[in-house]
């Protein structure tokens, strides 16, 4: 269980169906996918979900789901080697048994501990054009950086591991959280409260792409219903009509870079303006 090897770890149909009821406690939809792209879990919007993949009701049979994307897949080496430059939490030191569900909680954790760009969008600060971008930009590396922290907590035992950029930046990791709090009122969790058609059960709420796929049997169970089987399938061949507009289609049109240095912003100054 303490191993950290360099290798190749693939989710297993148990374990998908186990991270997909987490998945749907916290109020989201489970998808897998299979790409070279060095890429483990994405957050892509909504996916359309079948409310009960047993039934051949057509009527009312869909819902929208906030969707988790995880790789089938993890080369360990790559994290091992690349972990260590991240903002804080050096992933390198994670076991191979904990690394999949901590990306699993990491991209929970962007729902369950994160700042809402929208309120700060909404603000009157964010009429300065250049002082929106940056602080857009300081958001999404904090909303990183709150998520590795609460994924850490949620799996791992001991104390999270710091990289060089997590103990040289403490500081000012701590004073971006705080101007933060103030432009954009605070953090939000998403994942409580009720969410209609989000129910427990390997047949209930699926994402209509991971129906779709030749193995979904595999992964949610024999019981899938015919006319829904074919529906889905009907429908992945849609969504891949326009793959730029799909997740994670989309990383392998575009490329994927990877990710920037911690830097950050000048907070007396963006005080000043934004007040």
């Amino acid at each position: 269980m303490s191993k950290r090897t360099n290798s190749i770890l693939s989710i297993t149909p148990v374990l998908y169906r186990e991270y997909a009821e987490i998945a749907k406690a916290h109020g989201l939809a489970l998808r897998l996918f299979d790409q070279p792209a060095q890429v483990i879990g994405l957050r892509s919007g909504l996916d359309a979900c079948v409310i009960d993949a047993t039934s051949d009701a057509v009527v009312g049979s869909l819902t929208e789901v906030a969707s988790l994307l995880l790789a089938t897949t993890i080369d360990t080496s790559h994290i091992r080697s690349t972990g260590k430059t991240r903002f804080e939490c050096d992933v390198s030191q994670l076991t191979d048994a904990e690394m999949y569900r901590f990306w699993l909680f990491h991209e929970i954790g962007h729902s369950a501990d994160n700042y809402c760009s929208l309120s700060f969008r909404f603000s009157p600060a964010a009429d300065d054009t250049e002082f929106c971008r940056e602080t857009l930009r300081r958001i999404w590396q904090a909303n990183e950086i709150l998520a590795d922290r609460w994924a850490w907590a949620q799996v791992c035992d001991r104390p999270m591991p710091k990289t060089e950029c997590g103990q040289r930046g403490e500081e000012a990791i701590e004073a971006e959280l705080a101007f933060l709090d103030g432009v954009t009122g605070g953090r939000r969790n998403y994942t409580k409260g009720q969410k209609p058609h989000i129910e427990p059960g390997r047949y209930r709420t699926v994402p209509l792409r991971m129906l779709g796929r030749q193995d979904a049997h595999m992964w949610v169970g024999p019981d899938i219903n015919p006319s829904v089987k074919q529906r889905a399938i009907d429908y992945e061949a849609r969504a891949l009509e326009r793959p730029a507009n799909q997740l994670p289609e989309r990383l392998l049109i575009n490329g994927t870079t990877g990710r920037p240095a911690f830097r950050a912003g000048s907070c007396t100054h963006e005080l000043r303006e934004a007040a």
